[in-house]
């Protein structure tokens, strides 16, 4: 009897959830064990860690990813439903959380090479001492001759300098420099850090909305587990300071703190100066309209100072806001690339919608902040309301204006996912799966460009119509069974 209650469902689903995540991690742990160093590991998009023999085990390699990845997304739902008797404490939800968060920063980076481009460019940094905005990876490799900290940098960023805003440069600097010049160190001080940031900001999730289900929506998430613990994508800084900036203004009251927050993280990535109007709006919404245009421009001084001083440190000229642009300039996984092959590859006409977009956008925007903004009713808008509304800002510019769009900028939604409605939530929820499953495309043929954009756009938006298929059939079955009862 006891060991019947000691394995009933709920701990059968997390004894899965666990040993697949064992499962996920083994190759990692054999590799390191036999090779001692990541340096020469080039096996991306491969579970089996070996050059495939045959065209047959790419699709082994996919079909393997794809059953690991299905079996953990079905616990994932299945945790979110039972959540109250699967985790019956704060403390063991917590404690599987940090379990299963250690298991995925093990795992090798497989589908994203982004991490070695933050550790080259810090390494420039730190190292020797140039500047990251104006000398790229391969202006020191050809200068000093070959380093490992610099070998793993992909091709497509070698001759690029960052890309990315001061505050991600002088963490990238900071982490580097603790590595030593050795590159297996280097990547797990980068991934020790991201597991450090990905915890405090499920803790950060739990304090703001007090709710066992945000938290495990977001820790237990396949995708942001594989994105952001194994491939080790920065955005999980911006999502942490973004959440931190909520949880100030939210919990505290504590406008200052909040927009430095956001000043942060915009020094991350700049898309994070969105949320800041939206911000200030809630902030200020009982001040008298005077008071509101004092305080929100001083508000915005503040936002602005702060980005300055971080690039303070960098500039020598405005070429510093160069790669505001760079990622812009890219086209691949992006709408854009459809149109561009609409328009038989005209460029003209394509920045020419790509200009007309951003405007309408712009426009749209500010219409949108200026009626919040100067609304009569300011007294009654809602956090909610507002999360709402930037929420579509957000969507419309991740979707549709980015050119270069990669799948683990899903993340962006998550911060503010928990203000949406119910519909919203299960939406993104599917799209991260989707974005999973669209790799297998790269698994199964080894073909990562531009070429496989449009399908996995596709594979996305056809993973949320067949889950939204499943859920509805459900629904009708069980509907059918309780009147069959009556």
């Amino acid at each position: 009897m006891n060991i019947r209650k000691n394995f009933n469902k709920e701990s059968i689903i997390k004894i899965i959830y666990f040993f697949t995540s064992v499962l996920l991690t083994i190759p990692s742990i054999n590799y390191l064990i036999k090779n001692k160093t990541i340096y020469n590991f080039v096996y991306v998009f491969s579970y089996m860690y070996r050059s495939a023999k045959g065209e047959y085990e790419h699709y082994i390699n996919a079909i393997i990813y794809v059953i690991l990845f299905s079996i953990l997304f079905l616990l994932y739902f299945k945790i979110l439903k039972n959540i109250s008797k699967i985790f019956k404490t704060n403390k063991r939800m917590f404690m599987f959380i940090i379990i299963i968060g250690v298991l995925f920063a093990i795992i090798i980076p497989t589908t994203s090479l982004d991490v070695f481009s933050y550790i080259g460019n810090g390494w420039v940094d730190s190292h020797y001492n140039e500047n990251p905005y104006y000398t790229s990876v391969q202006n020191v490799w050809d200068k000093n001759g070959p380093d490992e900290m610099l070998g793993k940098v992909a091709r497509c960023w070698r001759t690029e300098p960052v890309v990315y805003g001061p505050t991600w440069s002088i963490i990238c600097k900071a982490l580097t420099s603790l590595s030593f010049g050795n590159i297996t160190a280097s990547l797990y001080i980068f991934k020790l850090a991201s597991l450090i940031i990905f915890l405090t900001s499920t803790y950060l999730i739990y304090k703001i909305t007090n709710k066992k289900i945000f938290v495990a929506m977001f820790a237990l998430n396949p995708f942001i587990l594989f994105e952001f613990l194994s491939n080790v994508h920065n955005d999980i800084f911006l999502v942490f300071f973004v959440l931190l900036g909520i949880y100030f203004i939210k919990n505290r009251k504590n406008i200052f703190l909040s927009v430095a927050c956001i000043a942060i993280a915009t020094g991350i990535k700049y898309l994070s100066i969105l949320l800041l109007p939206f911000i200030l709006i809630y902030a200020l919404k009982e001040e008298k309209t005077k008071n509101k245009i004092i305080k929100t421009l001083l508000y915005v001084l503040e936002f602005v100072a702060i980005i300055c001083a971080f690039y303070l440190l960098y500039i020598k000229d405005f070429r510093v806001l160069s790669g505001i642009f760079v990622q812009q300039n890219k086209y691949g996984r992006s709408i854009f690339l459809v149109i561009y092959y609409l328009l038989n590859g005209d460029e003209k006409a394509l920045d020419l919608i790509k200009i007309l977009s951003l405007a309408i956008f712009a426009f749209s925007y500010i219409a949108i902040l200026f009626k919040l903004f100067f609304t009569k009713d300011s007294n009654n808008i809602k956090f909610s309301q507002l999360m709402k509304t930037y929420q579509i800002f957000l969507l419309i510019f991740t979707f549709v204006l980015i050119t270069n769009f990669n799948p683990w900028y899903v993340i962006w939604l998550f911060p503010t996912l928990f203000y949406q409605k119910a519909k919203n939530i299960r939406y993104t929820l599917y799209l991260s799966m989707g974005v999973i499953y669209s790799y297998t495309i790269t698994y199964a043929t080894k073909i990562d460009d531009e070429s496989v954009g449009i399908p996995y756009f596709l594979v996305m938006v056809i993973t949320i119509l067949v889950l939204e298929l499943i859920r509805q059939t459900k629904i009708k079955f069980k509907d059918v069974k309780r009147k069959e009862l009556r």
